[in-house]
């Protein structure tokens, strides 16, 4: 294993054990870089990661601090928006899933970058149109490393991979980085989401992790830019 995720996997422990408590601010850069006897660009990897995963936080002129949570918080409990729309809308709506692509390829320059993978290590390719009450509500373009998630099947793209990778490979879902941006159709949305060619997609552009620091997906979530709806709370701090 790279030596940076080996940092981050002894922070994320220190974290965990409260080694490192809530809202406390992490040693200075160096002073990592000294303890764990590396340079400053292999920290910065391991810090990144770390930050990917919401565990700590940097406040530009201030350092680099363990993200205020709250103890009381059942770690457990999941986040229903990472964990995908099976969850999202249980009890809600019947979600379903039409299996567009199911390959596997050689990762590339850009995908290796956004999986941190070795470039031309296999990765499955997924387009999946996934339906609510049957309507048409998102396509999903899913890479995941064939390393980090085997003996994927057919089958298990017809409900939801993240109850695959939970219950039954037995790891932990820990936290989801997301991008939102658009752009004009293509003939995949046209032809699936209704999109006329001059008319653009909403789209999520997710990086996720488990809970041991890997990447096990990235996927580019695309709806009509009718269905798209984006809220959140900010607090002051």
């Amino acid at each position: 294993m790279a030596k940076y995720r080996d940092i981050a996997d002894d922070i994320r422990e220190k974290i965990r054990s409260h080694e490192y408590t809530y809202g406390q601010k992490l040693p200075y850069e160096y002073v990592l870089c000294m303890s764990y006897h590396c340079n400053k660009e292999t920290m910065k990897k391991a810090l990144d990661i770390l930050v990917k995963e919401g565990l700590i936080i940097r406040r530009r002129g201030a350092g680099t601090f363990v993200k205020d949570m709250d103890p009381l918080q059942d770690a457990n409990t999941p986040n229903i928006f990472t964990r995908g729309l099976t969850a999202k809308y249980k009890g809600l709506k019947e979600v379903t899933s039409e299996t567009l692509e199911f390959s596997v390829i050689p990762s590339d320059e850009q995908l290796s970058k956004k999986l941190q993978i070795e470039q031309g290590d296999f990765v499955y390719h997924i387009i999946r149109l996934r339906k609510l009450d049957g309507i048409p509500h998102m396509i999903d373009i899913m890479y995941i490393p064939l390393s980090v998630v085997p003996s994927l099947k057919a089958k298990h793209l017809e409900g939801s991979i993240y109850e695959y990778i939970e219950q039954e490979l037995k790891l932990k879902v820990q936290s989801c980085h997301i991008v939102i941006n658009s752009d004009i159709s293509t003939p995949l949305e046209q032809q699936y989401l209704g999109l006329k060619e001059d008319e653009p997609y909403i789209q999520e552009e997710l990086i996720s992790y488990l809970n041991n620091g890997m990447i096990f997906e990235y996927t580019l979530a695309r709806r009509h830019y009718k269905d798209f709806e984006f809220q959140t709370i900010i607090v002051q701090q």
